[in-house]
Order: structure tokens, then C-alpha cells, then sequence
């Protein structure tokens, strides 16, 4: 089930990040964001409804979380986290987290949604090529409006 995410979940999405960063530093990259200032703008992404969880039997598995950015003409969602824990991948929940933002996207009308989360591996690359997302200078662009 994909729901929004709400303030009593945060700390299962900080759990689920930590593992997030276990694994970028495995794969030898590093989270540009420093734990400090990731807790409070989680806060303000749940406050602002641009967090959605993947929840199965009352465990929260995964999460996307986005904001707007500024283009020079329009704007655009930038999905800035989107995890999985391992054991629940190929379940199809990041499809459907992504599937949520997607939906977000239309409905603020903006230009595109831009996704720079994520480890980048084949099965990330796979989620995001298959919902046709094109990489441009390491982020995954996929036009909604324009």
C-alpha cells in the first residue's frame, strides 16, 4: 500500500535513509546531504505532503520524498529520495512510489520531474528507463508538461 507519509513515520523513513546511505557508501558514493540537515527537511517535505511511503502490514519498506524546483521557465519535481529496503525490492513498490510522484507532478503542472536519488544500479536504472525517464548529466529527466 502507498500512502502519504506522516509525521509518526519519521522515524521509520530515517531507519530506511540510514540503510539508504549503508549502501551508496558501499557502492563507493557518498550522500551529498549531511544527516543533520536531512532530518529537518524531512520534516518540512511530510508538512508539505511531498512524502509518500510503501507500507506493508504496518512496516514502512520504502519511500520517495520530492520537492519543487525552480526552472528557467516553469518548475519542476525533483524526487530528491526514493529507497526500497532490499528484502521488498522487485515487489514493484518503488514503481508505485514513483507512480505518486508522477501523479504529483501532473496535478502541479509542472515541466518535468527530475529524479537524482537512488543507487543506480540495474534495477534502479530498469524502474526508471521502463517509466520513461531519460538520463541527462546524471539525473533521470522525464518531461509531464511543455
Amino acid at each position: 500500500m502507498i500512502r502519504p507519509g506522516r509525521p509518526g513515520d519519521v522515524a521509520a523513513i530515517t531507519s530506511l535513509n540510514a540503510a539508504y546511505r549503508l549502501e551508496l557508501a558501499a557502492a563507493g558514493h557518498l550522500e551529498e546531504r549531511l544527516v543533520e540537515g536531512w532530518r529537518p527537511w524531512l520534516d518540512r517535505r511530510i508538512s508539505a505532503g511531498d512524502v509518500r511511503v510503501a507500507a506493508e502490514e504496518d512496516a514502512i519498506v520504502g519511500y520517495i520524498a520530492w520537492e519543487l524546483r525552480r526552472l528557467p521557465v516553469g518548475r519542476a519535481l525533483a524526487v530528491r529520495d526514493l529507497y526500497v529496503r532490499p528484502g521488498e525490492r522487485g515487489l514493484r513498490h518503488g514503481a508505485g512510489l514513483l507512480a505518486r510522484a508522477l501523479d504529483r507532478a501532473r496535478a502541479d503542472a509542472v515541466l518535468q520531474i527530475e529524479v537524482t536519488a537512488g543507487l543506480d544500479d540495474e534495477a534502479s536504472r530498469r524502474l526508471l528507463t521502463s517509466g520513461g525517464f531519460v538520463r541527462e548529466n546524471g539525473v533521470y529527466v522525464r518531461p509531464i508538461f511543455g
